[in-house]
Formats: C-alpha cells, sequence, structure tokens
C-alpha cells in the first residue's frame, strides 16, 4: 500500500478483522470514515454497494486492496476458511473522528 494513500487525513485508525467461515459480517456504512482493507491471510469475500442493496461477493486474494469511502455499504464474508484482514480507517471529520458509534448497520446476522 503505497504512503499516498494515507494523504490528506489527519488522523488514522489501524484494526485487523478476522471472519470465521460462513460468517458474514454486518451489512454497513459509515458517516465520518472511509476504510482500506487488506486481505493477509486465509480466504474471504467482500460485497460492497453505493445503495442498501448488497452487491455480488467478490472474492479476495492475499493481498488484494478493497477501499470504502464514507457512505458506501459493504460487507465482509467468510469463505471455506478463516479470514484476516489489516483495517485502516480513514477519518473524514478530524474534529469527530470515527469510532464505533459510527457504523449503520443495514442488515446484522448477529442482531446488533
Amino acid at each position: 500500500m503505497p504512503l499516498s494513500d494515507f494523504e490528506g487525513f489527519e488522523k488514522l485508525s489501524p484494526k485487523f478483522l478476522v471472519v470465521a467461515p460462513g460468517k458474514r459480517l454486518s451489512w454497513q456504512y459509515h458517516h465520518r470514515r472511509s476504510e482500506i482493507w487488506r486481505l493477509i491471510e486465509g480466504v474471504a469475500g467482500v460485497a460492497t454497494s453505493s445503495t442498501d442493496e448488497q452487491g455480488d461477493v467478490q472474492i479476495l486474494a492475499i493481498g488484494d486492496l478493497v477501499r470504502s469511502e464514507c457512505g458506501d455499504r459493504h460487507r465482509l464474508v467468510g469463505l471455506d476458511g478463516w479470514g484476516v484482514l489489516a483495517e485502516i480507517w480513514q477519518h473524514t471529520d478530524p474534529d469527530h473522528p470515527s469510532d464505533e458509534d459510527d457504523i449503520v448497520r443495514v442488515q446484522d446476522d448477529f442482531g446488533r
């Protein structure tokens, strides 16, 4: 990932995501952050859309990069094995950085 991917953002927050085989994280979006995901181990899929209707699941290969702009709907999907992704939050409002309360869940298998 080139350093230019991070230019223009005063605050970044790194995370790791882990998705279990056959599970789906929530179909969601955010008001105060964009995200960059990179599959670093295992297998996973991702669905994205600019609307509440979920798109097709794209199967990721190790090293693949996914960008989700502020407001884009997205979901991480577990496939035949565990998947591990590096995630960078790019806070779009430096005066009010994104947090876990900035998750708008359109659909969630876990009832959150």
